[in-house]
């Protein structure tokens, strides 16, 4: 571990010990003071989270900048140490921050001293005996070394996002699994378990009293529920463990919130109640619900959160577990439903929504996590256009009216109906709830549908214009009601088949018509939609009726929607119910596996992930998406002229070649004669490696059921065989009779034409690099069915000119390399990618040569040359000059003040919230980067280079 000096402990960490003192609050970029805050004229994300901040008592909020027109992310709370000095009392507070998830760090600054805590990955509160300890993570104290990698003290870091860029920072700091919402999710799910296997009652109700013991508990640490409630189902009941084991206690305690709140959700069956009733488990049931551990076995699931700082929507997302089978019920993680309904629901459009009448639609609500985010939003903006008052219930009820679902779930209506419910609580201090009488509006069958989406569209069930619809509908490749066997019916005979009878994209489709023209949708679709070579009419049909203005690309982000042991990938679509023109342009955005997507606590978006093109190329092209996923409009460029080329089966069919995969095996009861293959010898698949063919240790094809057989010709040699990989190994086999399986293409020629497959081994050889790119680019399976996996048809498409001619330039090679030696590495790991490691030396001194040479190119007079650049925490500064001069790094910290004051002067922004920027000053270019290898490649350069051309035409150079 490297250590900086104590002098630089206090450069990266003086902001912290500045408020350890006392006295006022240290100007940083960044920081906002929480007393004496005035709100008007400040962005409504920003001042709620300073009144959450001023609930708990903080001093301070650390925002993280805001990025492509996004709002600013609260980072960090900053505790004073003086009026948070009990250990017991911050190890409480701490418990609670946790529960809130809201932001990933906390610090505790006292004299000489700053303790770091972490709210986004495991409870290190937990004590002996379910008593809360106060644990810091880390410990400064002044004038301590701090270590190169220990970022958490840097405040410029934590500003510009530099700190997620750090695997280990990440590590450290965030984590799903064991993060508060996460594993809420997963030990309830353990829990519903056990109760399964115990059998005390009816699965169906005990799934049922579990999820209400969630919500009860909810309302009784809120004090919406206090003991006198309790003690009127049951005398001498204080809290609901004591009533939940009494059978009619219950029925009469939960018949008195049925009555309350009428949101239905504790409304009783005939059968239920008898159950209740007559009961003599439930007792036992009460123990094992109230008894039960989390996970590490150290402290009650009941004791460990604070379920009055767990967010509303997150109740909600855990009864989607028993909506349906929890096996298969999907988790929607809040940080996309936010990033969602903040692109489609921004302030000035709903200054338009509320103007007039129209309403936001999810049209497969479940549990109603998506309509809870949007009302919040109507919430926090009517707030914002009333001076920031408080509401009241007659001001919350009619903005209720304004969110609308449907679903196939009965289960789902209720819930989603006592979701808005609670969140119309959240918007009421405890004595306001209390105080009212019915206090929820009905929303079932008014404003929420229990009803298949398309029967609902047919009856006119939502009579509201619809403005915005929002949702995640479920990926089934089945029509699974009458009303969806309708509406596809209809579609085929207007537009064509649908891909894959996916249920998804009927959504999608029927949802843009059911839109007010000008209405906005978002919703989530299978990633298929762009990558599935089947999906391509729907998606031309599509982009030719609507204009498509967003599509949020998340193939990159593994584990975003885990469903058992499958993870499908998935896109966001957002589009407007408008006609697309010739000039429409939208926006594809990548995100990659990073840190803090991994840990579902935001997603990151870097200036090289954000793709303009026309709508016309969107509607034609095939290749542009994933082009975009591995680069962009260079990778598109280069895709397609390999296109124009003869490819390996042009070749194979030209000379008549038996070719394609190997044999398939098949399952008992499917097979096809197969005497040529039975006793062969086998080449194992694995046997086809980098290191080319090994055939010293054959298999032998076993006497089973074979379902696709192929000839005798196709394992005859000489053999070409390809492996299914996205690095096309390869080899030439001219010995005995051998078979294959068909994870590996062969092509088969006769004798006389040795030379010929030999040709095309060398071919494979030479080209590797390119070819293996070009793979990468065209392939409907690799990345987003498989991590490396390709299909047979990606193997026959490679180009194979046979003059051995590809004819590219050096920048052309320099993307291939790219690809091949970043990209496809980059989308499956993320920041766990060698090009997310700080950039070494070597790779800034190729990144110089690349970016002047294309400058050079267009400007040769006065030849632009690389001066030695500068480092900075988490970011590196490359300076360059046209002619003759030279950058003095001595006073490294003076010129980034003057850097900072030239973007402030032509950006109105500061460096330090400034991810990637170029700057000009009479004669010199500056690019700020961060220090990661992936913002250095020269691949990189030549799209820097691009930029910095388009800006100096646009200076008049």
């Amino acid at each position: 571990m490297t250590p900086h000096t104590p002098g630089a402990a206090f450069e990266g960490a003086e902001w912290l010990f500045a408020i350890g003192r006392g006295g006022d609050l240290p100007a940083v970029d960044g920081l906002v003071a929480v007393d004496g805050y005035v709100p008007a004229g400040r962005p409504p994300e920003e001042v709620a989270f300073i009144e959450k901040a001023a609930s708990y008592g903080a001093r301070a909020v650390f925002f993280e900048a805001g990025r492509h027109g996004r709002a600013s992310v609260a980072q960090a709370f900053v505790f004073d140490a003086a009026a948070h000095a009990d250990d017991r009392a911050f190890a409480e507070l701490h418990k609670r921050l946790w529960s809130w998830s809201g932001v990933p760090i906390v610090y505790r600054a006292g004299p000489g001293q700053i303790q770091l805590f972490r709210c986004a990955h495991a409870p290190d509160f937990v004590g002996p005996d379910d008593t809360p300890i106060c644990r810091p993570i880390r410990t400064l104290a002044i004038g301590a070394e701090i270590a190169v990698q220990d970022v958490w003290w840097d405040a410029a870091r934590i500003r510009n996002g530099a700190i997620w860029d750090d695997p280990d920072a990440c590590r450290l700091m965030l984590s799903a699994q064991k993060s508060a919402h996460r594993k809420l999710v997963e030990e309830v799910r353990e829990l519903a378990r056990q109760m399964g296997e115990r059998r005390l009652l009816d699965g169906g109700l005990q799934r049922r009293l579990l999820i209400l013991s969630l919500l009860i508990a909810y309302l009784e640490e809120r004090s919406v529920l206090l003991p006198d409630d309790f003690a009127r189902a049951l005398p001498g009941a204080t809290h609901f463990f004591e009533v939940l084991g009494n059978g009619p206690a219950l029925i009469t305690l939960l018949e008195a919130l049925e009555e309350r709140f009428n949101g239905h959700v504790f409304r009783l069956k005939d059968a239920e109640r008898a159950a209740l009733a007559d009961s003599t488990e439930l007792a036992s049931y009460a123990r094992l619900v109230e008894g039960f551990e989390d996970s590490t076995g150290q402290f009650s699931l009941w004791r460990l959160y604070s379920f009055r700082d767990l967010p509303v929507e997150l109740i909600s997302n855990i009864y989607q577990l028993f909506v349906k089978d929890a096996a298969s019920s999907i988790y929607t993680p809040p940080a996309l439903v936010r990033l969602m309904l903040e692109e489609t629901l921004s302030w000035d459009r709903i200054d338009r929504l509320m103007a007039g009448d129209g309403v936001i639609l999810d049209p497969a609500c479940g549990s109603g996590v998506f309509l809870v985010e949007a009302y919040k939003r109507l919430v926090l903006h009517w707030r914002w256009r009333n001076g920031w008052a408080r509401p009241d219930v007659d001001d919350l009820r009619p903005l209720l009216q304004r969110v609308h679902g449907v679903d196939l779930e009965e289960g789902a209506v209720e819930l989603a109906a006592f979701s808005l419910c609670l969140s119309l609580c959240d918007a009421l201090q405890p004595e306001e709830i209390r105080s009212s009488v019915k206090l929820f509006p009905r929303l079932a069958d008014n404003t929420l549908h229990w009803s298949c989406f398309f029967e609902a569209k047919e009856r006119g069930l939502v009579q509201a214009p619809v403005a915005v619809v929002v949702g995640n509908p479920p990926f089934e490749s089945a029509l699974t009601t009458d009303g969806a066997r309708r509406s596809y019916a209809a579609y085929t005979k207007a537009h064509g088949a649908l891909a894959d009878n996916q249920l998804a994209y009927l959504f999608l489709s029927e949802a843009m018509e059911l839109l007010s023209p000008g209405g906005v949708l978002a919703m989530v679709e299978p990633a298929g939609f762009l990558y599935n070579q089947h999906a391509l009419t729907f998606r031309q049909s599509f982009f030719s009726r609507w204009s498509v203005r967003e599509v949020l690309d998340f193939v990159s982000v593994r584990g975003l929607f885990k469903k058992g042991e499958a993870d499908p990938k998935v896109v966001v679509v957002i589009a407007e119910a408008v006609q697309p023109t010739a000039d429409s342009r939208l926006l594809h955005a990548v995100f990659r596996r990073n840190g803090r997507a991994t840990a579902e606590q935001g997603f990151d978006i870097d200036y090289y992930d954000l793709h303009w093109f026309g709508n016309a190329i969107a509607e034609k092209s095939r290749d542009i998406w994933r082009a975009n996923l591995l680069g962009g409009s260079r990778v598109h460029d280069l895709i397609q002229r390999l296109r124009d080329y003869p490819t390996l089966r042009d070749f194979a069919q030209k000379h008549q070649w038996d070719f394609g995969e190997g044999y398939i095996a098949g399952r008992k009861g499917i097979s096809r004669p197969a005497e040529h293959l039975v006793g062969k010898p086998l080449l194992p698949t694995s046997n086809l490696s980098r290191d080319g063919l090994d055939t010293r240790f054959l298999d032998v094809v076993p006497d089973k059921p074979i379902k696709d057989t192929k000839t005798a010709r196709r394992f005859t040699p000489p053999l070409l065989l390809i492996k299914e990989h996205e690095d096309l190994h390869h080899g030439v086999w001219n010995g005995h009779y051998l078979a294959y399986k068909h994870e590996i293409v062969g092509l088969a020629a006769p004798a006389e034409q040795l030379g010929a497959l030999s040709a095309i081994n060398d071919w494979l050889f030479r080209e590797a690099t390119v070819l293996r790119a070009y793979v990468a680019g065209i392939s409907a399976r690799l990345f987003t069915q498989r991590a490396t996996a390709i299909l047979s048809a990606d193997v026959l498409a490679v180009p194979y000119p046979e003059d051995h001619d590809l004819d590219l330039s050096e920048n052309e090679r320099i993307v291939a390399a790219d690809v091949v030696e970043h990209q496809r590495e980059f989308i499956r790991l993320g920041t766990g990618a060698a090009v997310m490691r700080p950039a070494p030396g070597e790779a800034l001194a190729e990144f110089d040569d690349v970016f002047a040479r294309q400058i050079n190119a267009v400007y040769p007079r006065t030849a632009l040359k690389a001066l030695p650049g500068q480092r900075w925490p988490g970011a590196i500064c490359k300076a360059y000059v046209f002619g003759d001069g030279e950058v003095d790094w001595t006073g490294a910290d003076g010129l980034r003040q003057k850097l900072d004051a030239l973007l402030q002067e032509r950006r109105g922004t500061s460096l330090t919230i400034t991810r990637i920027t170029r700057l000009y000053d009479d004669g010199f270019v500056f690019l700020l980067k961060p220090d990661r290898h992936r913002f250095w490649t020269p691949a990189i350069a030549l799209r820097d280079a691009d930029d910095v051309l388009a800006d100096l035409r646009a200076q008049g150079f």
